[in-house]
């Protein structure tokens, strides 16, 4: 029997190429999926534990002990010590400090790594001359890419000094090596450099090495003598460190993280491609239905000369099988080569980016293979049986399908109550989606999951009630254009069961689409929104003596919306609790020019804004404490550069708004009217330039970032920040969301097309001798192929417009329970998306009736009818 099997695939190959294809992009887009969070969990795990280096253990704080328990030093982590214990290779105290590089003409920010005398022990890689010395003279390496920027090299010298000291001396050192930073640990500053301990004592304004703050250190213990050396390094330890191995402290990262969403995001997009598969399984069971039907005398002959019902019945299970098994290997290599180009895509990733690598496990390969045999087999069961029950006398007739009212009762009764069940989870899901401690609440997060789902199988169970009568009432209007649609409208009215199937399995595409689409969207507008009012200002660069020229240059460039150029002035005030608040002042012409590059309304109402009045923050920068001013007044003292207040303190009126970190160190900005520097009431110590970014579609926000700091490399002291890493990091994880959102509208398509084309084939067959009726009597060939094509566009549009309401409402609910918690919910529509939804389900429409209708208009009427 397995041969007659065989012979009847290849005889059908070109029937099972479409049902092969619906397996192939489920099973790939599953394969996809779990390469996509391998490689994510890869990335975050480097990004996360980079800074770790090549150590193997670490000493750290215990978090059982008291701050003080420990002398927070590096001379208390007691490296010395641990260093000269047989079996220790290596040790490196975990001390980091921002510093400003220059070489007179230029001028940049930075991060400064310690050094190790074994550099396989630093968080990033040396790549030309050396690392620094420990004991090493004024020894630096520096990132590769600023040494390109300046034309460095190693030999050259560079002066540094610390970022945020007081009256900060330059150090001149010797450029041993240069530095990349691999896993992207300090990609927020390009890269990081690694200074020798005598350049770290000078940044950190101490006596010594030792006497540098530090609560960690990193150390890489020979495997072969762990459990000696563990114990003796445990002994060496002061009280209140402890050591851990470097599995432990990553799990505990990557555990953060999963809690964080990682995990979510695995079962979120598994969830989807096993919903794929579920399209596909709708469409392999129309796919076997028109098998069965073509093959109604092939099966009757084969009853007839001694073949039994179990035969056939495994007979329709093998074809199955080994179309499922060969599909799921086509697929996990499509989904392996996708995979593969986005790796190859992501290798150079910017300032925040993810980067993505292939990341192979048994699981890719094992779980989609399983997974797409079990689906297709189980979705040819019903075929298996259709071409079993009946006898070769009655295989020899049409096959039509019977109206089981039985079936459709329970159908109704068990699709009204999960309907009802779904929606009720639903609603419950929106009140209760806060934990105690402001955190996504599990137990809302799983109703509201849910609810969802049984919504939708609901839906999906009663769409033989509700999708017809949908499709009645648009093709009633329909059919008033013509006999062709007249008769698609009323071939729609035959057999509703199979196009309740057909519809569904679309249905489950297009809601899928739409509820990813319309949380993206939703989730972009929202994270945008929380990001403006977290940061109110997209950069900030503040400097002593920046000139107005350098603000006209960083104006001018691309990507660069609004810039205000501003004076500065140091300065404190005292908070209700008797707090002195430093406080950055800084000089406004009018409300108009502050608005320009604030992300947040300050101007309605709009603020009084004379030389008697300020703009305050509502809250501290660092603390996050609520600021209250007695009587709406404020007194301002101007703080010289040893931190002393003015004897001549400025009171003045405030009107609070809601901005925050819009200078980069102190607790508070206040804005007061630039009368009040012209003056003299405040006495101009600095500059600083407000930006707002408008980064046109060939540029990102690294690149303007970017563009920005060379500009002002030459001033000295010039520090620019702001949120850009963070933005341009969720912008990159959305984009890559959306990459996949359009790899999951590819699948849906395809599978809708093989969905809508098998289902008329299938009607084409049962309607043979129907349409050579029609044919007999005049309706021509462009009619009855226009009749096609009408009923397979009213099926996808009907479908594709529920799909997307259905889908719009579970994003919304979707992107509620997940970021409630940490901003107000922007609820937005992707219009775009929607549109092309359409307008592909009408474009897929056409297409789907091109090879049925071929079929029903290529036999003349006289040979159809003698067929039938």
């Amino acid at each position: 029997m397995l041969s007659i099997t065989m012979k009847m695939m290849k005889k059908n190959l070109r029937m099972l190429i479409p049902a092969g294809i619906a397996i192939l992009i489920g099973t790939a887009f599953i394969a996809a999926t779990l390469l996509f969070t391998n490689a994510f969990d890869a990335s975050l795990r480097e990004q996360t534990t980079g800074q770790f280096g090549g150590s193997n253990y670490a000493v750290t704080a215990d978090a059982q002990s008291g701050d003080d328990a420990h002398d927070s030093t590096v001379g208390g982590l007691k490296l010395n010590t641990i260093a000269g214990i047989g079996g220790v290779e290596g040790v490196r105290a975990d001390v980091t400090r921002s510093v400003i590089l220059n070489t007179g003409s230029q001028h940049g920010s930075g991060v400064a790594l310690s050094t190790s005398a074994d550099p396989k022990l630093l968080p990033v890689s040396i790549v030309e001359g050396n690392a620094p010395e420990p004991d090493g003279a004024r020894q630096i390496a520096i990132p590769r890419k600023l040494a390109e920027q300046w034309n460095l090299k190693v030999g050259d010298t560079i002066s540094s000094h610390a970022q945020h000291g007081d009256d900060a001396q330059d150090v001149q050192a010797t450029i041993t090596g240069l530095t990349t930073d691999p896993n992207n640990v300090y990609g927020y500053y390009n890269g990081a450099s690694v200074a020798s301990n005598d350049l770290m004592v000078a940044y950190s304004d101490v006596a010594s090495f030792d006497a540098i703050p530090a609560t960690a250190a990193y150390l890489y213990i020979e495997p072969a003598h762990e459990s000696t050396v563990v114990a003796q390094v445990k002994a060496a330890l002061s009280p209140g460190l402890t050591l851990q191995d470097r599995a432990h402290m990553e799990e505990q990262a990557i555990k953060s993280l999963s809690s964080n969403g990682g995990d979510v995001t695995k079962q979120f997009l598994l969830a989807f491609g096993v919903l794929a598969l579920v399209v596909a399984a709708l469409v392999i069971a129309n796919t076997f239905q028109v098998l069965v039907a073509q093959r109604r005398r092939t099966l009757a002959l084969l009853r007839t000369i001694g073949a039994t019902k179990r035969q056939l019945y495994v007979s329709v299970l093998e074809e199955a099988g080994m179309l499922g098994l060969v599909s799921s290997i086509l697929g996990v290599g499509v989904g392996t080569g996708l995979m593969a180009l986005a790796s190859i895509a992501t290798r150079d990733q910017s300032l925040g980016g993810m980067r993505l690598t292939l990341n192979m496990s048994w699981q890719v390969i094992a779980l989609p293979v399983l997974f797409g045999v079990a689906m297709t087999v189980l979705a040819s069961v019903s075929a298996a049986r259709t071409a079993t029950s009946v006898t070769p006398l009655e295989a020899m007739r049409p096959l039509e399908i019977s109206n089981q009212h039985r079936a459709r009762v329970g159908r109704a009764v068990f699709g009204c109550l999960f309907l009802a069940l779904g929606v009720a989870l639903a609603l419950i899901a929106i009140p209760m989606n806060h934990s105690k401690d402001g955190d996504i609440s599990a137990s809302a997060l799983l109703a509201g999951v849910g609810g969802c789902m049984l919504t939708f199988i609901g839906l999906a169970m009663t769409a033989l009630f509700w999708l017809p009568w949908l499709m009645k009432g648009v093709g009633a209007f329909v059919s008033m254009f013509g006999p062709a649609a007249k008769l698609a409208n009323a071939n729609i009215q035959k057999n509703p069961r199979r196009i309740a199937a057909t519809g569904t399995a679309l249905l489950i595409g297009v809601t899928l689409i739409s509820t990813l689409a319309t949380g993206a969207a939703a989730a972009k507008a929202t994270m945008n929104q929380a990001l403006d009012t977290r940061y109110s200002v997209d950069v900030v660069a503040y400097g002593p003596n920046i000139p107005q020229h350098a603000a006209n240059k960083v104006r001018s460039e691309r990507g660069v919306g609004s810039l205000l150029y501003a004076k500065t002035a140091s300065a404190e005030f005292t908070d209700e609790q008797g707090h002195a608040v430093p406080t950055t002042v800084i000089g406004v012409p009018d409300i108009a020019a502050l608005q320009s590059v604030l992300n947040i309304s300050i101007d309605n109402p709009a603020p009084a804004f004379g030389t008697g009045d300020a703009i305050m923050p509502l809250v501290n920068n660092a603390t996050g404490a609520s600021f209250t001013f007695a009587n709406n007044t404020v007194r301002l003292s101007q703080t010289d550069a040893e931190g002393n207040p003015s004897q001549h303190p400025v009171d003045l009126h405030v009107e609070q708004r809601d901005y925050k970190r819009s200078a980069q160190n102190n607790e508070a900005v206040a804005f007061v009217n630039t009368a009040l520097f012209d003056d003299g009431t405040f006495k101009a110590d600095g500059n600083a330039m407000l930006i707002k970014l408008n980064v046109p579609s060939d540029m990102s926000l690294s690149d303007v970032f970017e563009t920005i700091e060379q500009d002002l490399e030459v001033y000295p002291n010039v520090s620019v920040g702001g949120p850009v890493a963070e933005r341009n990091q969720w912008e990159s994880m959305v984009n890559m969301m959306l990459m996949l959102l359009v790899a999951l509208l590819a699948v849906a398509v395809v599978i809708a097309v093989i969905g809508v084309a098998n289902t008329l084939s299938l009607s084409v067959i049962e309607r043979t001798r129907e349409s050579a009726t029609l044919r007999a009597i005049g309706m021509t060939r462009g009619q009855l192929r226009a009749s096609l094509a009408i009923e397979a566009l009213l099926i996808s549009l009907v479908t594709s417009v529920v799909g997307m309401v259905v889908g719009t409402l579970f994003g919304w609910l979707g992107i509620y329970i997940v970021m409630s918690s940490i901003a107000d919910v922007v609820y937005v529509i992707d219009w775009g998306t929607y549109a092309i939804i359409l307008a592909i389900a009408i474009v897929c429409s056409l297409i789907a009736s091109v090879f049925p209708a071929r079929r029903a208009v290529k036999t003349p009427p006289v040979e159809a009818l003698a067929e039938a």
